[in-house]
């Protein structure tokens, strides 16, 4: 028996919402599989920024301890303060006969390329001590003292 028009009708609409649906799968599953990844690249990122973030703050508890438990060693330990996070050189420390160049590092930790070059710098006794002139207001000029008082 032949199939009416409404059946042909049916079975197109059939056909066409099959297709439909297997299509919006396919994009689904796609865009699930994107999700996936973008959330995998973000976990990434936060547990590299904690793992620095907790770097920091243990190097920095350990400059504060370390410049703490030194005070007694010293007539003076200066704190070398700078807007660098990557400054080379922590402390001064002045004592009766000496003083130290002092960069504190987490035990086993080993030296950067500055401060490898400060510790050079000193070993080969290319250390200097300079007092600068500064004068204000109008324009700042900053000049080398030539005589030292």
């Amino acid at each position: 028996m032949p199939m009416t028009d409404l059946e042909v009708a049916l079975s197109g609409v059939s056909v066409v919402l099959l297709l439909v649906t297997v299509f919006l799968v396919v994009i689904v599953q796609y865009y699930r599989g994107k999700a996936r990844e973008y959330y995998g690249n973000w976990q990434t990122r936060q547990t590299g920024a904690y793992t620095m973030g907790t770097r920091q703050v243990m190097g920095d508890m350990s400059q504060v301890l370390g410049t703490f438990a030194m005070l007694g060693d010293y007539e003076q330990v200066i704190l070398l303060s700078t807007t660098s996070s990557q400054a080379s050189l922590d402390l001064l420390g002045v004592g009766a006969d000496s003083l130290d160049f002092i960069e504190l590092k987490k035990k086993g930790a080993g030296l950067g390329s500055s401060e490898k070059k400060i510790r050079r710098l000193v070993q080969e006794r290319k250390v200097r001590y300079v007092v600068k002139d500064v004068e204000l207001p109008g324009s700042v000029q900053v000049t080398e003292r030539r005589k030292t008082d």
